[in-house]
């Protein structure tokens, strides 16, 4: 299969996972489709002094770029290849000489080139940057702690020690989400490591640092399963079980999919409800007052669960909550412990819990490489609060492109693993 035309690319549709299609007329020349839709050009040759080695090159993203601009670009680097020169050695030279006036640069010039870099080029055909404001604000947010104490050092007078004492400062600032000081070591350590690879410093000393700052509230967690395999066992378990009410239960088989407290599931009500943008917008319980947490919170619905919504109005529709108590008593929806019930009865004491579904699903989103989105994505969908670098806060409809997305891609891969586990 290969493709000729802009509207023969536009037909092509993302899998479960990477795949890759040729373009007719330049040999070596392929779209690569990942599984979130991001359609990509490569360029494979072979290497003019290492026989048996074919490099791949990305000529840029198709949004970026035209069928017979890069076309023409292949054929630019097949014409070097031919006369003998590695198109990616000089590609990395140039980059080298690109950034050799910074080779005795502060932390903080290194860090704005570092962005710079990021930035650069998304802006061409589509005038769409590949990331968000408030992608970039974080950015800022994140170097900007780290510029405040080492900015004005150069990069080989920073030590490892430094960098996580800044990181600990910031993970203990009730003022600030715990996971910032997290996201700092990364970006930081992604500062160096850019440093590193064109020249300009000679270790990266941010390396040294991983696993050294101290879970956020540790000492408080509740059990959750992190790991895909048994992570799919346990969905299908959920998804076979049958020993509770018909409410219990669609509650319960809902919770993976949304990343929401279990009280804020139970409370939730049909008029939150946005039908038409699959959306559903309320006040967290533990929003009120709190300076860690959103106090309104949109959540994308996938279109799973959008059926499964559906499916309950014609049972409690009529009602102001969602998962309506059946029984005669005080309380208008299903309580905690009809949650707590199901787990102890499956087996899943002290193992998963309601609440662990929020640590399942940032685990797994942090890990799974075709589920990767940003901390600030991720962060923003669990409703923790994040303060600008003026100390404002993130707008509760911030990111929500990349969120609904991502939710999607969450209930599709949710989707899987309970279909892989279906199947042993």
């Amino acid at each position: 299969m290969a493709v000729d035309t802009a509207y023969d690319i536009s037909k092509l549709e993302c899998r479960d996972k990477d795949y890759s299609v040729s373009v007719s007329g330049v040999s070596g020349l392929s779209i690569r489709i990942s599984p979130n839709g991001k359609k990509e050009y490569y360029l494979r040759y072979a290497h003019p002094h290492i026989g048996g080695k074919r490099p791949r090159m990305m000529l840029g993203k198709v949004d970026d770029i035209s069928l017979s601009e890069v076309k023409y670009q292949a054929e630019t680097i097949l014409a070097t290849v031919a006369k003998g020169s590695d198109p990616k050695a000089i590609q990395q030279k140039e980059q080298v000489n690109k950034y050799a006036h910074l080779k005795n640069a502060t932390f903080s010039e290194i860090a704005q080139a570092w962005r710079d870099h990021k930035t650069a080029g998304h802006h061409r055909k589509s005038k769409k940057s590949a990331f968000s404001e408030s992608t970039l604000k974080f950015w800022d947010l994140c170097l900007g702690y780290m510029c405040q104490e080492i900015g004005d050092l150069r990069m080989n007078d920073i030590t490892s020690e430094m960098i996580l004492s800044v990181c600990e400062a910031i993970q203990n600032n009730k003022n600030q989400a715990a996971f910032v000081g997290a996201s700092t070591r990364l970006y930081t350590e992604k500062v160096f490591s850019f440093a590193v690879a064109r020249g300009l410093c000679d270790r990266n000393v941010a390396i040294d640092t991983r696993g050294e700052l101290a879970p956020a509230n540790s000492g408080n967690h509740l059990p959750a399963i992190t790991k895909p395999d048994q992570f799919a066992t346990l969905l299908k378990d959920m998804s076979d079980f049958k020993g509770a009410s018909k409410m219990t239960l669609e509650a319960m088989n809902l919770l993976p999919y949304v990343f929401v407290r279990s009280i804020d599931l139970r409370s939730m009500r049909w008029q939150d409800i946005d039908w038409d943008s699959s959306l559903w917008a309320f006040s967290p319980t533990k929003g009120e007052g709190r300076d860690d947490m959103v106090s309104h919170l949109v959540v994308p619905l996938a279109t799973q669960v959008i059926e499964r919504l559906r499916h309950l109005q014609s049972i409690s529709g009529h009602q102001e909550y969602v998962f309506a108590s059946a029984r005669a008593s005080n309380n208008a929806y299903i309580s905690k412990a009809a949650l707590v019930q199901v787990f102890h009865r499956l087996g899943y004491k002290d193992v998963q819990c309601a609440h662990g579904f929020r640590a399942s699903a940032k685990t797994l989103l942090m890990e799974q490489p075709e589920l990767r989105y940003s901390d600030i994505v991720t962060e923003l969908q669990l409703g923790h609060r994040i303060k600008d670098t003026h100390g404002g806060a993130y707008n509760r409809l911030d990111e929500i492109d990349s969120r609904v997305k991502m939710m999607q891609a969450w209930a599709d891969y949710i989707d899987s693993l309970r279909g892989s586990a279906k199947e042993v």
